[in-house]
């Protein structure tokens, strides 16, 4: 199956969706589709016999003007055929208000009926180029989408015709109003709401798609020379260099001794970190130290910024329940308002025929389905670029719905509250090899071991001497691994395997042996989170629960818990941990688990919001609604902040934009709003609910 995005800039609402998803809908070989109303895209899956071109073929059909993602012509084609437009109808809304100001006058104090028809057919001849040129892309969607069902450009498009034909018909008769500058007026602050709404969406969602941040070559070595390749020629295994100041552009491992990196582009975090030889790096961070060599071993496909491209590309098309809510109304709202206009002008004739044409064109001209419609999308892709400029993947929005109702938030303990990497916190000698001689055999033998405590020593080879070989290793499964070291018979792993007696001792303990003879206990574990307890604090402060769950002993996690400040449940095994949540569920307020491994998958499945952090495996990344692409756990504070303030302002939206057609149709209904008036407020409507939107992307955020 392929995924084919597909822009469609003049998709602007609801009704918009259905007429692009009814075109659609003919093709057998598509399989989903999904909209993104605020930056106007479609993604379709479909399978590979279906080309592409066949799709926007199909969608020009029912009216718009699609391109592929990757083709940026066209959006810049379209901007600047929209502003040239809107240029047009700017300078002839200028000369048309003045002969208009000419026009009021004479109605007050006496005109030359000659100079009255010059004027009218002055006004007319700044109006007709409005008409047949600015105003087209309403009249050519409007058109289509009559075929398909009836979307917000239908009033619009209604009310510049009507209004000019009226106009033309008095001016050729030489009798009757004209309404040449609310022709001039409604185009020009339409196209200019139009332009402006672009512009916006352009703005939240700029920072989006990280691959539009990624080089288009590398520098490729071979046979010892440098040269510029594209990305798409770039294979795995071939061996770049990143030179300083370098992003790059690929996934791989460090191939030479080590490199500093910057890694704000995914995490959010300016802070430097080093990585030596044989460490994994992503696409996207940059080379703040000396130049290094790189191993590629993923395309850019498979790499983790386009990963997180699509899952953030995921979390804009899935639907919660206020937006379901908003898209519902939408599709109604055309219909209604084209009735209501009908009803206006038949009233009207009965009771002041004189007023019916002017009531019916306001009420066509103040409706606004447009901000009903992009009041929900606007604040949720704001709040998610917010949160992916901190290092906050969200994939499930329905989390930042409920963040606002969180009352308890629990923990995994290993790689959540403390660092996923584990390291030696102490050395016991039980006999009479020196430390340094322990650590040596040690290292030797767990070269050969996958086991995660195993990566304490690979991490600790700095403080070691030399590493010695490790002649005729084995693992044995769930005990350790022996081997010959410098001649001598070498065990590492659990007492029992190694014969050594058990200490109790805080964290978990690995036993070597030499020859038979218990030589060192190493105590393995992870050190506790930098902003684990500031975290915990500042959950504490805004009324929160937080608990730490895990299956250590009650000794190791009270520890743990008395330094960060926490309750916590310990031995509380995987499938114990949903029980602890569901208990929880009980009472007030939602629920939010964050963990890191599979052990995690039941209690992560069971929460309100899942959290994975940055670590984890892919399995549990698929699982969770919000992922944190940041080392911080405090991160998690401002997730919470966040969604509170998205949830509030998706609220203002909504309420604006039904507050506003509530009154200002029934206004316009009566007589109360002329035409221009109407105009204006509808224009003014849309871009409200744009910039109320952009406020969440200022959220200050504190870092704990």
């Amino acid at each position: 199956m392929t995924i084919t995005t597909i822009n469609v800039s003049d998709m602007h609402c609801a009704a918009c969706s259905d007429k692009i998803r009814n075109a659609l809908n003919s093709f057998e070989q598509i399989r989903a589709l999904q909209f993104n109303p605020v930056r106007r895209q479609v993604f379709v899956t479909h399978s590979e016999d279906l080309a592409s071109t066949a799709l926007l073929e199909q969608i020009e059909l029912a009216g718009f003007r699609p391109h592929l993602e990757n083709d940026t012509s066209g959006e810049w084609q379209q901007s600047r055929d929209l502003l040239k437009r809107l240029g047009i109808a700017g300078l002839a809304m200028m000369q048309v208000m003045m002969v208009q100001i000419a026009l009021y006058a004479g109605a007050f104090h006496g005109i030359e009926e000659g100079m009255r028809r010059f004027l009218e057919y002055t006004a007319l001849l700044f109006c007709a180029p409005v008409v047949t040129y600015a105003a087209v892309p309403f009249f050519r969607s409007a058109s289509v989408s009559l075929r398909h069902g009836v979307n917000m450009d239908v009033p619009i498009a209604l009310a510049i015709a009507i209004a000019f034909v009226a106009s033309l018909t008095s001016t050729l008769r030489g009798v009757g109003e004209v309404y040449y500058d609310s022709v001039v007026m409604f185009t020009f602050l339409m196209l200019g709401a139009r332009y402006l709404e672009q512009r916006l969406s352009h703005r939240l969602g700029v920072q989006e798609s990280l691959q539009a941040s990624m080089p288009r070559q590398g520098r490729v070595i071979s046979g010892g020379q440098q040269r510029e390749v594209l990305l798409e020629q770039i294979n795995k295994g071939d061996e770049l260099w990143i030179a300083e100041g370098d992003r790059i552009p690929l996934d791989g491992v460090v191939a030479s001794d080590h490199a500093v990196l910057e890694e704000a582009l995914l995490t959010g975090e300016s802070d430097w970190t080093t990585h030596a030889c044989g460490d994994q790096v992503y696409a996207g961070t940059l080379n703040r130290g000396a130049g290094f060599r790189l191993t590629v071993n993923a395309d850019l496909e498979n790499s983790r910024v386009a990963e997180i491209d699509r899952l953030a590309s995921t979390a804009l098309t899935a639907k919660h329940n206020l937006a379901r809510l908003a898209d519902h109304v939408a599709r109604i709202f055309v219909p209604s308002i084209l009735l209501i206009a009908a009803a206006t002008y038949a009233i009207w004739m009965a009771l002041a025929p004189d007023q019916a044409f002017s009531a019916a064109l306001a009420v066509l001209v103040v409706s606004c389905p447009c901000a009903l419609s992009l009041a929900t999308p606007a604040a949720l892709t704001a709040a998610l670029t917010r949160l992916r400029r901190t290092g906050i993947l969200v994939k499930n929005p329905r989390a930042l719905e409920i963040a606002g109702e969180v009352a308890h938030v629990y923990f995994d303990k290993t790689g959540t509250l403390t660092s996923p990497r584990t390291h030696i916190q102490s050395v016991h000698l039980l006999g009479g090899l020196s430390e340094q001689s322990c650590r040596r055999y040690a290292d030797a033998l767990q070269t050969h071991s996958a086991h995660p405590l195993a990566d304490a020593f690979k991490h600790d080879r700095a403080t070691a001497q030399a590493t010695a070989p490790a002649l005729q290793a084995r693992l044995v499964a769930g005990q350790g691994v022996a081997g010959i070291v410098d001649g001598h018979e070498v065990r590492i792993g659990s007492a029992e395997f190694c014969g050594c007696a058990t200490h109790d001792e805080p964290g978990k303990a690995v036993y070597l042996s030499v020859n038979g003879e218990p030589a060192a206990q190493f105590i393995v574990g992870n050190d506790i989170r930098a902003d684990a307890k500031n975290t915990v604090d500042a959950l504490h402060a805004s009324g929160l629960t937080a608990h730490m769950l895990s299956g250590d002993s009650e000794a190791h996690c009270a520890q743990i818990a008395r330094d960060i400040g926490i309750e916590y449940i310990a031995g509380s095994l995987p499938e114990g941990k949903p029980n602890v949540l569901a208990h929880a569920q009980a009472g007030p307020g939602r629920v939010m688990y964050v963990g890191d491994g599979v052990n995690d998958l039941p209690a992560l499945a069971m929460a309100d919001i899942s959290v994975a952090t940055m670590e984890t495996t892919d399995l549990v990344k698929s699982k969770a609604d919000v992922m944190l692409l940041t080392r911080r756990l405090g991160a998690l504070c401002d997730f919470l902040r966040v969604g509170r303030r998205t949830r509030t302002i998706m609220v203002e939206n909504l309420w604006w934009a039904l507050l506003y057609n509530s009154i200002a149709i029934p206004l316009a209904a009566m007589g109360y709003a002329p035409p221009w008036a109407a105009a204006l407020g509808m224009s003014v409507s849309s871009v409200i609910v744009m910039l109320n939107a952009t406020r969440i992307l200022n959220t200050p955020l504190e870092a704990y």
